[in-house]
């Protein structure tokens, strides 16, 4: 009686915490496929959003968003790999890394200033 409790309990933690991530797939044409994904405890918020080629590598622009619509991140991919500029949005900074091939070439902070 004591395991099947346990299992019961067990059972019920995974199922009552796991939640189902929506993503909508768009295909733009035959070698480009946008992808959306929404925050899993809030179906109708972007969580990221950009493309993926015809090999399902990550390509071209990927935008993230906070729970409250702000992007976070702008990132570029060629082919699965890191290419080009990101910026990473803070609170009171953006910080810009650019890559090639997958590899670090530059980092800048730059403060932000809100009027």
């Amino acid at each position: 009686m004591k395991n099947l409790i346990i299992a019961f309990v067990l059972l019920f933690s995974v199922t009552a915490f796991s939640q189902e991530q929506k993503i909508d797939y768009k295909k733009i044409d035959n070698d480009i496929v946008q992808a959306t994904y929404y925050f899993a405890d809030n179906s109708t918020v972007v969580e990221r959003e950009g493309f993926f080629n015809k090999e399902g590598k990550l390509h071209g622009t990927w935008v993230s968003y906070d729970e409250q619509g702000n992007k976070t991140t702008i990132a570029n991919y060629e082919n699965g790999k890191k290419e080009g500029v990101w910026t990473y949005f803070k609170k009171d900074k953006i910080n810009v890394v650019t890559y090639k091939q997958n590899k670090i070439v530059t980092v800048e902070t730059k403060d932000l200033i809100v009027n």
